[in-house]
């Protein structure tokens, strides 16, 4: 009697160790990065990788259906080397991206898919600078140092026509065209 009560405790402390180690590791936030302002730029920057495998890391434009568009490899970017996105961004947009493992294991994980979320680490304390680290390993197998694939998403503001200059451009061209017949 005493020695399965000794046995059920050990077991009982070792499950409950085990389950809040990995409850440690769990994300609880969403990775998602989102713009800071209107009409925002954004721009991409490579800052370093330390995989041995390779992999790709794309861009997911969650306002169209169609498939990521690779920025570059972990192996063939070069440090501050950049992309900038194709479009502008509202306040609070989210900008999603997605890493492809393609030779060593075969995995891929995106941000915006709850699953994924322990992939990547997001540091905001600069929202003008979010640095993402990217796991390339499927948790819980890898070692979760996000130091596979680390880039940065720089934000800046476009600049946007204000409508009074607009109109005098349009007027412009209206007295223009008036002018050659």
């Amino acid at each position: 009697m005493k020695k399965s009560m000794i046995w059920s405790g050990v077991i009982g402390v070792f499950v409950l160790s085990a389950s809040s180690a990995n409850a440690d590791i769990l994300p609880t936030n969403d990775p998602g990065i989102f713009s800071p302002f209107d009409h925002a730029q954004v721009e991409v920057v490579w800052v370093s990788s330390d995989a041995g495998y390779t992999g790709e890391l794309q861009w997911v434009d969650t306002g169209l259906e169609s498939s990521p568009e690779t920025l570059w490899t972990n192996k063939s970017a070069s440090r501050d080397q950049s992309y900038a996105l194709s479009r502008l961004f509202s306040a609070g947009e989210r900008i999603d991206f997605r890493y492809e493992v393609i030779v060593g294991g075969i995995d891929a994980f995106s941000m915006g898919l709850e699953n994924d979320w322990a992939q990547f680490s997001v540091d905001a304390s600069d929202p003008l600078n979010v640095i993402v680290g990217v796991e390339d390993i499927r948790y819980p197998r890898g070692d979760m140092d996000h130091n596979d694939a680390i880039f940065r998403v720089s934000f800046s503001q476009a600049a946007v026509p204000a409508p009074g200059a607009v109109a005098l451009l349009g007027l412009g061209g209206l007295l223009a065209s008036g002018r050659r017949r």
